[in-house]
């Protein structure tokens, strides 16, 4: 399950990639560097964001969109 279909909270991703094709994702083959640098990247993003110093959006834009498309709320789910 996505974590951003599950709440209407703010959630960070980061995708990892690799140089060459890596088997079906359950495999646990994972660069643990780069997932460590996700990580550290990911924190200081939630950092900046907590303390009001970054967005994650344009909230004009934001305005725009949702008048040319309607509210998307209402075809996830809700906790």
């Amino acid at each position: 399950m996505q974590p951003w279909l599950m709440t209407s909270a703010p959630v960070v991703g980061v995708a990892t990639t690799a140089r060459s094709p890596v088997p079906h994702p359950r495999t646990g083959a994972n660069y643990v560097l780069g997932l460590e640098q996700a990580t550290r990247f990911c924190i200081e993003v939630v950092k900046e964001f907590t303390s009001r110093n970054c967005k994650f959006y344009d909230e004009e834009e934001f305005k725009k969109l949702t008048k040319l498309h309607g509210d998307m709320s209402k075809i996830f789910r809700k906790i």
